[in-house]
């Protein structure tokens, strides 16, 4: 997967998140009046974030060469 439609994909994913807790938020407030409701925002990025997020992609590339190991720089 390229780098653009990932990144499309994870927009699609953090707007429809976004809108599901406006929703949720504003239909709440106005069925009961509390404005709590709009709590659901960032609850909704949450739990999206956890269903969606893939941690593999906040890895850093590895850093071996040659068959070392990190930190085996200054042994000869």
């Amino acid at each position: 997967m390229s780098a653009s439609r990932n990144l499309k994909s994870r927009l699609v994913w953090f707007l429809a998140c976004l809108s599901a807790g406006a929703a949720t938020g504003m239909a709440g407030a106005w069925f009961t009046g509390n404005t709590y409701w709009y709590l659901a925002i960032p609850g909704a990025l949450a739990l999206g974030w956890l269903w969606v997020a893939n941690p593999d992609e906040c890895t850093p590339p590895t850093t071996r060469r040659a068959g070392r190991a990190p930190g085996d720089e200054d042994v000869p």
